[in-house]
């Protein structure tokens, strides 16, 4: 698909702008990729905190989540960028994290990747 068609609108009345479905959704890029590791580690972050793990979160809570990003941020981010924005303000939401928390902890990554490479 191309990066307008993944745009969504909220203008049609009764629909939000993250509700895409019956709308033509443009040309499909026909070529696979491979999932990158920090994809795959959002799915099975939000699996184990779910219903089928800890169960600190529910799926309908995910989805108001996703739905409460606002049009620029919903269009702005990727598919998994949007799953793990929403998991992350679920968590602040519930008291699990803060942002101060979740700040330090990118610090500590980013200075990791800073001094080892990775």
């Amino acid at each position: 698909m191309t990066a307008e068609a993944h745009k969504t609108h909220d203008h049609a009345p009764g629909r939000g702008y993250h509700d895409v479905g019956g709308l033509n959704p443009g040309p499909v890029d026909p070529n696979v990729t491979e999932a990158n590791p920090w994809e795959k580690l959002s799915i099975v972050l939000g699996n184990a905190l779910g219903a089928n793990g800890a169960k600190v979160i529910r799926t309908d809570e995910t989805r108001r989540t996703r739905e409460e990003l606002g049009s620029e941020l919903y269009n702005e981010l990727g598919y998994f960028e949007r799953g793990i924005e929403s998991l992350r303000r679920l968590l602040v939401e519930k008291g699990a994290l803060t942002d101060a928390d979740i700040e330090a902890r990118m610090q500590v990554i980013a200075d990791k990747i800073a001094t080892e490479g990775r």
